[in-house]
């Protein structure tokens, strides 16, 4: 009987299982026709010995040893059934030796698992390197021909069909979480090409497809790459790669919307947290816990009081979306510390809450907080290289209260920071001296009453005319009693800073030469410069 060469295309859908994927770099090698007839179980085709790395040029089924002298180098040469009875014999030492001679890459045979193969045959191919490969009985070998002649046939089919698994893969895998790099390795496997995802392309990337993979995190974009030796196969690889890159896309946009509902709900609640009352906190408190705010540690504010230039201002405010930009990126480069970090934002303020769980926290907690923030302000000023930033950072407190205790330090210093016109330098509340004492004496709930009764005369007016009537009295007091500093200073005539001072030490009801009412107001419109005082 006669030898057969067999050339069959044939279709056979598989959505590929993780052990299936194929680990081989080249599509006519016997160990990626291996991984075609193991799909369904890897005792169907099981290596003996030798080197499986071999390119396949076609194949050969065979019922006579002799024929082996008429197939072609880089022949799979498959043994029917009968003949594969000579496996524990010395027959196959023969079939071996012409194999070797005739350069063929493999033989198989049709054999049940543990039958006695010729130890010296499995030598040669050790030695030779040519490929022997017992096959299952249960495999019929017309369905095994197909199999390696669809593999070794015509190469744009075999894409086709590679690219159809890989899609099929990519698209399973992307539902359950899976990055962009686990979604590459997964169709690198696939399609038994390398495929790698990279910030960067490059510099000789003239034969390298890369597409490019949609995110906004502040690492930027990525790109997914592959590489192919011809044109036909570079378009059907990159027909894998866009597929990846938009499921890679889709994954980090659904990532990010969750991130972003999560921090805007952190955002609300911080935000009330610290500008609410005793009361309202307890109320808070509960909420903020499920949100995943440690209001029961120790904990440490910073303020971003942030100026960018006209173009970037929105009706006398930072736009929305910039602002929330900014908020990520710096609660992105806090958390990359480690430790506890969440943020909230203000119309042109960022706030960052940094909490220590445990008895008492470091003591250089504040020194690191300190430097971070500069850190931060950094990687804020990358983003926006104009920005110019405010930054106050308070002491480390605990539980609730330390919470709005260390927000008011931090509004302090960043305030002393904006009057020193220290921008883009982080101050501490710890640095500023007197003030820290001020803030001290105004946390006492009698002082605050009692700052309360002097002032509520100006409730009746304007918050913004209370506000500059407080600001007139305490520079008045600031320079000794000086109307011409005052008028400087306020940028007032001295007749109208005169007349005003008149009108609200008179409405006050305060006598201004006594050293006792005289130093309490001094005090109470400090403390109301520093603190922002009382229901303002």
């Amino acid at each position: 009987m006669s030898s057969h060469s067999v050339r069959v295309a044939h279709d056979r859908p598989h959505v590929p299982r993780e052990q299936d994927l194929p680990s081989g770099r080249s599509r006519r090698s016997l160990r990626a026709i291996l991984s075609e007839l193991q799909q369904n179980r890897a005792e169907d085709a099981v290596v003996l010995d030798g080197d499986i790395d071999r390119d396949v040029a076609e194949v050969r089924l065979i019922d006579s040893v002799d024929q082996l002298d008429e197939v072609g180098a880089g022949a799979l040469v498959v043994l029917d059934r009968r003949l594969s009875h000579i496996a524990d014999g010395y027959l196959l030492d023969v079939a071996v030796r012409r194999a070797v001679s005739r350069e063929v890459a493999g033989l198989m045979l049709t054999a049940p698992e543990g039958t006695d193969v010729s130890l010296t045959a499995r030598s040669m191919c050790r030695r030779s390197g040519l490929g022997l490969v017992r096959l299952s009985p249960d495999r019929d070998l017309n369905t095994v021909l197909n199999v390696v002649a669809q593999e070794i046939a015509d190469e744009l089919h075999l894409t086709m069909e590679r690219v159809r698994r890989a899609i099929d893969a990519i698209d399973q895998h992307a539902g359950e979480g899976s990055t962009a790099t686990d979604l590459a390795t997964i169709g690198s496997h696939v399609l038994s090409y390398d495929i790698q995802v990279t910030a960067t392309l490059p510099q000789d990337h003239t034969d390298l497809l890369a597409v490019p993979v949609i995110v906004s995190q502040p690492e930027g974009e990525q790109f997914v790459t592959g590489r192919l030796p011809d044109a036909d196969a570079n378009t059907l690889l990159e027909m894998v790669l866009w597929r990846l890159a938009s499921e890679a896309s889709r994954a980090a946009f659904v990532a990010e919307q969750a991130e972003r509902t999560n921090m805007l709900s952190v955002d609300e609640v911080l935000r009330q947290f610290l500008g609410a009352s005793r009361e309202t906190r307890d109320d808070l408190s509960s909420q903020a816990r499920k949100l995943g705010i440690p209001v029961d540690a120790w904990h440490i504010v910073a303020r971003f009081e942030l100026d960018i230039p006209q173009e970037g201002i929105a009706d006398g405010l930072l736009a929305y979306e910039s602002r929330e930009r900014l908020a990520r990126i710096a609660l992105t480069t806090a958390s990359s510390s480690g430790g506890s970090w969440h943020t909230a934002q203000e119309p042109a303020a960022l706030w960052l809450l940094h909490s220590h769980h445990g008895s008492s926290p470091p003591r250089d907690v504040g020194l690191r907080v300190h430097r971070l923030m500069g850190s931060v302000l950094a990687v804020l000023q990358h983003a926006v290289p104009e920005l110019r930033a405010y930054v106050g950072i308070g002491g480390v407190h605990a539980g609730m209260t330390g919470v709005a205790g260390s927000a008011t330090e931090a509004k302090v210093a960043a305030t002393h920071a904006r009057s020193q016109r220290g921008a883009n330098h982080p101050i501490s509340f710890d640095a500023i001296g007197i003030r820290s004492t001020l803030v001290e004496w105004y946390g006492s709930p009698t002082v605050q009453e009692s700052i309360d009764v002097l002032f509520a005369p100006l409730d009746k007016v304007s918050q913004a005319r209370r506000n500059e009537t407080i600001e007139i009295i305490g520079t008045y007091l600031d320079f000794g009693g000086s109307i011409a500093r005052t008028a400087e200073a306020v940028h007032l005539h001295r007749n109208a800073v005169r007349a005003r001072l008149q009108r609200a030490i008179d409405l006050l009801g305060v006598d201004i030469d006594d050293p006792d009412q005289r130093l309490f107001l001094h005090l109470a419109c400090r403390s109301h410069r520093i603190v922002g005082t009382s229901h303002s």
